[in-house]
């Protein structure tokens, strides 16, 4: 028998206050990237057999911590058209949650990524939060900023807590 990890059935990401993604890098020269981005849409729907996630990210409304890498990654979604960030991943039950697997696509560029999503809360009760962690290795990136240029190696975290709604949207 497979486990579900929760109630089956289909959930909207509450997309208001605190509707955030945050993505990390490990440290690039003497800097490391820390950026959120909103949340625009989500769904999340479990079955016996596992789960499906799809979000996605305004980008083009990203924040950083200052203002000369909120200039840099604002240039980087400018350069590669890439001003929403979809996910779609599917996987099965692992754990107390979901390993997902899939693909963030934004713009002209598509980076595999597979996340653990984790229910918070009490077992056994109506799924309203969610946990979502995973990284993922882009390769090489010409970052637009004095002193950095070409990272051969970039890669990043994903880190995120979501509301969620029962139903559609």
């Amino acid at each position: 028998m497979t486990q579900s990890n929760g109630p089956d059935g289909s959930w909207s990401v509450r997309t208001v206050d605190g509707a955030e993604v945050r993505l990390r890098s490990g440290r690039v020269g003497l800097v490391s990237v820390d950026v959120t981005a909103p949340v625009i849409r989500g769904r999340l729907l479990v079955s016996p057999g596992g789960a499906r996630l799809s979000l996605v990210l305004g980008l083009d409304r990203l924040r950083t911590g200052n203002f000369i890498m909120q200039a840099a990654a604002r240039t980087l979604v400018t350069r590669h058209d890439a001003r929403e960030l979809s996910y779609e991943g599917a996987g099965p039950a692992a754990g107390s949650g979901w390993e997902l697997s899939g693909d963030a696509v934004s713009g002209d560029i598509t980076v595999a990524l597979v996340l653990t999503v984790t229910p918070l809360g009490p077992p056994h009760t109506p799924l309203g939060e969610i946990e979502i962690v995973g990284s993922a290795n882009v390769g090489t990136v010409h970052l637009p900023l004095p002193g950095l240029g070409t990272v051969e190696d970039f890669s990043f975290d994903v880190d995120a807590r979501l509301a969620l709604l029962p139903g559609h949207d």
